[in-house]
């Protein structure tokens, strides 16, 4: 053996590996047959005895005395890892020659690494650290490129994870990834993922989700990697979100709630294609959309008129699953709202004048939307936009018994009749009592309808609400020629045409509230009553022997309805003076005017002195004897006013108000399952309970209590006042 050393020691210059394996492999040979020869001795006395076999001796004497001899385990080493260096740097060598030397390391260690271990792969995961350690600060000095160096980083595992496959022990493996995962991604991940020109943010920003997909995949091999990408992704998001939110006041609320679902279209994206809808991502951006999209107080009125946009005319001509995709991201939104109750008012709002204003494109749309509501929230939210479907289809049915009875006795109203009865308390429209004065013909006809409804229903009560109702009119225009009939023109009506004007009702559609002795009243609206049957007065010109007459169908509301019945009467109206005749309150009197006489051109019905764009009290209000419309039917478009600050203001004081009810609610329930309950525990509990609608402040709740308190609904205890008891 010794002799075999000094050989090999000669040859350390020459030809080292060739050499030192080929003698390895004739010692293994000559071991191979000194063990057969010596087989009777291993089974008969080494065994019995606990000695090592003849081959085993063998083995550790050629580690000990050759491949452990200080020169030879030196240079072996040396030359080992110096041949893996140059392959890294690109060179070429004997990959065979490191393949036998590792195989030659583990068989001597006869069933153990240990000589592996100590031998080769210590030393070589320690010379790997530092020459990546060194390599990607390197690279990072020379390059400011995110994407190339996780593609370098890439190369770099991949070749190492391949060079420990095919040629070291399969346990080294995992260990020269670790190194690499230490020395490329750890130490740098935090320098990568916020490079300026080239990290996270400037990949979100031009969505370049492939070089986003490639850094996740190199950085989710260490446990910190995703939370850094996923901290960089919610400031880039939340910088969005708030840039979004900032805009509100130059966009309306169907652009606002479109742009934040872009956003989400693009979050959405990004974890499908890029970080591969993994847990840690789909929260953090639920939390962000969360946290920006209630900056903006008013989101759930925007959502809720996003949806009554889609629901009047944003769906028509598409299919039902890009509808319901709609409806679907919508309630994406939706669950990001922390007050959905206040959401609830709204949606009551909208949906109310969908139904009575006949404004919905389809039914079967408007229930899907309330499946959904209803599968986020429970039945409870969705009970009373249930009960108004069921009062229209009611309503349908009595105004079939109704027109049956008038058919049956003969009886002719002289106008189409359509009354909508609504249940008290499902609807959001206020129950006002009705003082408006209707034209002759429109009392009468509520009158009969009335006397009809109360012979159905006996004890209860019902009121006409005409703020959200419609009337279409027959109306004959006997002013001068126009030389353009294709353009209206607004011109001075003087005393000499009293007669220039003259105006039949021919359908109307009023809001009537329905009450039982039983319960609160409130309820009935307009509906959409058809092909109107004209009928013109009795002493109505013929309009064939006048070449001049013009004769419309007018659609408008019941306001305005009222207003121009009055000019059937007289031709100059103040201010003053049709307020005091019509009743109709200050606010819906000017909002009318501001429709037939300052509204579009097409439109304009009347005439008003002065001629300025607003109503006065002093101003005088007359017929547009030139008005001239290519459409027989001429439908006048209420003024539009943007909900106001009281209306706001409203809205959020009734959700208020039912807030104090439903927290008062949550407590009880909770201390009379408890029984006691600190201050503390009981907030959270409180919260808890009530976050899928509202969050709940700690001082709305602090109110509440002392309320409960003063009505002897809880109490304090003597010696610990922060603990509160259930009173039975």
């Amino acid at each position: 053996m010794i002799k075999i050393r000094d050989s090999i020691v000669e040859n350390l210059n020459n030809k080292f590996l060739t050499y030192l394996n080929s003698c390895w492999k004739d010692h293994q040979t000559a071991m191979g047959m000194i063990r057969d020869i010596l087989m009777y001795m291993d089974r008969v006395y080494v065994g019995p005895h606990n000695l090592d076999g003849v081959y085993k001796m063998g083995m550790t004497v050629f580690c000990d005395l050759v491949v452990r001899y200080p020169i030879i385990r030196e240079h072996l080493q040396k030359t080992l890892l110096d041949m893996v260096r140059r392959e890294r740097r690109g060179e070429v060598i004997s990959r065979s020659q490191i393949r036998d030397a590792c195989q030659m390391f583990v068989q001597l260690g006869a069933g153990s690494l240990r000589v592996y271990l100590e031998d080769f792969e210590q030393p070589f995961l320690e010379q790997s650290r530092e020459f990546y350690r060194t390599e990607s600060e390197n690279f990072l000095a020379e390059n400011t490129s995110a994407s190339l160096y996780i593609k370098k980083v890439e190369q770099r595992i991949e070749e190492e994870v391949r060079r420990a496959h095919h040629h070291l022990d399969p346990s080294t493996e995992p260990k020269i990834v670790v190194v690499l995962e230490e020395e490329l991604i750890s130490r740098h991940m935090e320098t990568i993922v916020g490079m300026e020109d080239s990290g996270l943010t400037y990949m979100l920003t031009h969505d370049h989700f492939s070089d986003i997909a490639a850094m996740y995949g190199v950085l989710s091999r260490v446990e910190e990697g995703p939370k850094i990408m996923s901290n960089y992704i919610s400031l880039y998001l939340r910088e969005q979100g708030r840039n979004t939110v900032r805009d509100t006041g130059s966009s309306t609320p169907q652009q606002h709630i479109q742009d934040l679902l872009q956003l989400r279209d693009r979050a959405n994206e990004l974890l499908t294609r890029a970080l591969n809808n993994q847990t840690i991502f789909r929260n953090q951006i639920n939390s962000d959309f969360e946290y920006f999209v209630n900056l903006n107080p008013r989101s759930p009125e925007f959502l809720s008129l996003f949806i009554d946009e889609k629901l009047k005319r944003g769906t028509k001509g598409m299919a039902d699953q890009d509808v319901d995709a709609i409806f679907d991201k919508c309630i994406v939104l939706f669950r990001y709202l922390q007050e959905k109750d206040l959401f609830e008012g709204y949606y009551k709002k909208h949906l109310a004048k969908r139904l009575l204003l006949s404004k919905s494109q389809s039914d079967d749309q408007e229930k899907i939307m309330i499946s959904k509501l209803m599968a986020e929230c429970g039945a409870v939210y969705t009970s009373k936009l249930e009960g108004m479907f069921k009062d229209m289809a009611v309503s349908k049915t009595l105004m079939d018994e109704f027109n049956a009875v008038l058919s049956s006795g003969n009886r002719n109203l002289n106008l189409d009749l359509c009354v909508r009865v609504l249940t008290t308390g499902l609807w959001p429209t206020q129950a006002t009592n009705s003082n408006e004065a209707l034209p002759e013909e429109a009392d009468t006809a509520f009158k009969v309808y009335k006397n009809f409804y109360l012979s159905k229903h006996n004890g209860r009560k019902i009121n006409l609400q005409t703020n959200m109702g419609y009337a279409e009119l027959s109306a004959v225009f006997y002013g001068r020629p126009n030389a353009d009939i294709n353009t209206p023109q607004i011109s001075s009506v003087t005393d000499s045409h009293i007669h220039s004007f003259l105006i039949h009702g021919s359908s109307s559609s009023n809001q009537v509230t329905s009450q039982s002795s039983q319960q609160t009243p409130i309820s009935g609206l307009p509906g959409s009553p058809g092909a109107p049957k004209t009928l013109d007065p009795p002493n109505l010109i013929s309009t064939s022997s006048r070449p001049n007459v013009r004769k419309y169908f007018l659609q408008v509301s019941t306001y305005q309805m009222i207003i121009l019945m009055k000019f059937n009467r007289r031709n100059r109206y103040s201010f003053i003076e049709l307020a005091s005749e019509t009743n109709i309150p200050e606010r819906e009197l000017k909002r009318s005017l501001m429709a037939l006489a300052l509204g579009r051109c097409s439109q304009r019905i009347l005439c008003k002195e002065p001629k300025t764009r607003d109503i006065e009290s002093t101003d005088v209000f007359y017929v547009n004897d030139l008005f001239v419309s290519k459409h027989i039917k001429v439908r006048v478009q209420s003024i539009t006013v943007k909900e106001s600050e009281p209306e706001r203001q409203e809205t959020r004081t009734k959700v208020d108000e039912n807030r104090r009810y439903v927290i008062e609610a949550t407590i009880v329930r909770v201390m009379k399952a408890r029984k006691t309950l600190s201050h503390g525990q009981l907030v959270v509990e409180v919260i808890e309970q009530l976050k899928s609608r509202f969050v709940p402040t700690p001082v709305m709740i602090k109110q509440r209590i002392e309320s409960l308190i003063e009505r002897e609904f809880l109490a304090r205890l003597e010696d610990d006042r922060r603990v509160y008891k259930y009173l039975a």
